[in-house]
């Protein structure tokens, strides 16, 4: 149960980060107390920017009673991702509908989940290093790779409408090279040379690109929330899967 408590007209409550603080490459306290979002927060948020994830960073930092020893800007993703959902929490309930259709019936739902809910994935050292060094399995290379954080995302948006723009007929997607060239960490033990990377995974097997892309999908998602969730539908009484989605009542709901 998450500690409450009202301070100058806010709500502040503690939670514990999934990964425990021990991802990173100093101590990261793993409790952290966040305090409900202000109408100035709220502005910011809504303020143009190209740097979606850097804004939504500092206003959970912004948020935090006490700042952590690193960004949240700098956070893995699934850390980032679980403050996010508890400051919503925090400042305006757990309740959040969503729509889905029921795939026995047909039927359209309007219902609701509780974020709170949500499975949390905590910290699991064996397998978060060995989802992070493994073997490629064509070239044999053995690689270690990086978990993405909201600034990797933000600086790859930029670097690949700058790569768009310069080569308008180039006949291949940057968005897997920007990916591959921010999360390749060492190549048998070796740090890879960032005027190398691009050389480097232009010739990775198909196969062992695939490899790099999987483990880096299950790597972000082995901490922080699990989106999946069931709700029940209204006409058929079918147990609905469903996967959560930010949408427009994440940060404005209409319940209240």
């Amino acid at each position: 149960m998450a500690e409450e408590r009202q301070t100058n007209y806010t709500i502040a409550e503690g939670y514990e980060l999934p990964s425990k603080g021990l991802i990173y490459d100093k101590p990261v306290a793993a409790h952290v107390d966040l305090r409900s979002m202000t109408a100035r927060d709220e502005m910011k948020r809504l303020s143009p920017s190209t740097a979606h994830f850097k804004i939504l960073a500092d206003i959970i930092e912004g948020c935090m009673i006490e700042k952590p020893a690193i960004h949240v800007y700098d956070m893995a993703l699934g850390d980032y991702e679980y403050l996010l959902h508890k400051l919503r929490v925090v400042t305006y309930g757990d309740e959040y509908k969503v729509g889905l259709t029921c795939p026995y019936c047909g039927e359209q739902i309007t219902s609701s989940m509780h974020l709170d809910e949500l499975e949390v994935r905590e910290f699991d050292k064996e397998k978060f290093e060995e989802l992070r060094t493994f073997t490629l399995p064509k070239s044999g290379h053995v690689v270690s790779i990086k978990f993405q954080t909201p600034r990797m995302l933000d600086e790859a948006e930029g670097k690949i409408r700058e790569m768009k723009r310069k080569y308008k007929n180039a006949d291949i997607q940057f968005d897997l090279l920007v990916l591959l060239e921010q999360v390749i960490d060492s190549v048998d033990g070796n740090k890879l040379d960032p005027s190398k990377a691009e050389s480097f995974i232009n010739k990775l097997p198909a196969l062992d690109m695939t490899k790099i892309v999987n483990n880096l999908d299950a790597l972000n998602a082995c901490i922080g929330l699990d989106a999946s969730f069931q709700v029940e539908c209204p006409s058929c009484g079918g147990d609905v899967p469903a996967t959560f989605r930010f949408g427009p009542e994440f940060f404005r709901p209409t319940n209240i």
